[in-house]
């Protein structure tokens, strides 16, 4: 039998104050997010999960994460990220959204999220089910990638 290899876990506000060293794993429980340390970036950086984490109520994303709305409800995009950090949404067929009441994705606080023809708006309505966005933080922004 091999030798058991444990990860730095703990609560997401010790995370996010922890800066993991080159190569260290880490394991958000809160989050179900697994984060490898650079050196030098609080909380580590995320790596992109296979996974959806389902939304069915009000929802703060965690950068890296990919997220299934199974409900009608909102997802907070993170105040702050790395660059060129990704937050991945897709809406389940069964949510019950509709162009009149739509899944949104939430732009944090005094950010905007801005698409391919340089709109911007402080929400991004999901109606179509099945179609994988991704939203991408570039320049201290939020950038939806179709």
């Amino acid at each position: 039998m091999g030798r058991k290899i444990q990860f730095r876990r703990g609560p997401e506000s010790e995370r996010l104050q922890t800066v993991l060293a080159n190569g260290e794993p880490g394991w958000s429980p809160e989050a179900e997010q697994l984060f490898i340390g650079d050196g030098q970036t609080l909380g580590g950086v995320p790596v992109d999960m296979g996974k959806f984490t389902l939304v069915d109520q009000p929802t703060l994303a965690v950068a890296g994460g990919r997220y299934l709305f199974t409900s009608v409800t909102t997802l907070q995009l993170p105040n702050s990220a790395f660059e060129g950090a990704v937050v991945s949404v897709m809406l389940d067929s069964n949510s019950g959204a509709t162009r009149e009441n739509p899944a949104r994705v939430l732009a944090s606080y005094g950010r905007l999220i801005t698409d391919n023809a340089s709109n911007s708006d402080a929400e991004y309505h999901l109606t179509i089910p099945g179609i994988e966005r991704s939203f991408i933080f570039i320049d201290g922004g939020w950038k939806i990638c179709h």
